[in-house]
């Protein structure tokens, strides 16, 4: 014989029989009443736990981090794993051959249109490659440079944490790249830290 009963916490009509813990709410209530009391009981345990579990998958909540922001960031591939190991076996660039450094770190260069993997490379090459997925007005095929079919001129704009510290135009292509350059000196030199 099933009796229905309405719970005094959600107010929502439950089985009597299934709930063989408290009779004046629904199992879902006590629960959450159950954890609650739980965890104030044991909050101290709870962190301690927490942090050993922390402390012993360091590489594995790395590795998730980094998934999540290759994926975030349009990367699309089939085996993220073998990925990862390439990145982390990776210490010389795939384009250049420089080894990475503290200031020339590690890239993964990726097809901004496809998103598909491509290679990993230093953080100078990739600032240097053709940008694949250049917006509308910009037909130089560089980041950071864009060619403005009215005026017929070049500008570069250029954020370096979130400030703006570059904006120029240019009559020329060469004359906006090699001032690119000059920027990227600048910021290695670290003029704009």
């Amino acid at each position: 014989m099933y009796q229905c009963v309405e719970c005094n916490v959600c107010k929502q009509m439950y089985d009597i029989t299934t709930n063989s813990q408290k009779k004046n709410c629904c199992n879902k209530c006590y629960q959450k009443e159950y954890y609650k009391e739980y965890y104030q009981k044991n909050k101290e345990k709870l962190r301690q736990q927490q942090k050993e579990w922390h402390k012993n998958n360091k590489e594995k909540i790395l590795r998730s981090k980094m998934i999540k922001t290759w994926k975030r960031r349009g990367l699309i591939c089939e085996n993220y794993d073998q990925v990862y190991q390439l990145w982390l076996d990776s210490t010389h660039c795939d384009k250049c051959g420089c080894q990475y450094t503290d200031k020339n770190v590690k890239s993964m260069d990726h097809c901004h249109t496809t998103g598909k993997f491509r290679a990993i490379i230093c953080n100078r090459c990739n600032m240097n490659m053709l940008d694949q997925t250049k917006p509308i007005n910009n037909t130089s095929g560089h980041k950071n440079i864009s060619y403005h079919k009215v005026r017929h001129q070049y500008t570069y704009e250029k954020k370096y944490y979130g400030k703006q510290i570059g904006s120029k135009r240019f009559k020329t292509l060469s004359d906006a790249l090699c001032f690119k350059y000059i920027m990227l000196l600048r910021i290695r030199a670290g003029h704009y830290n």
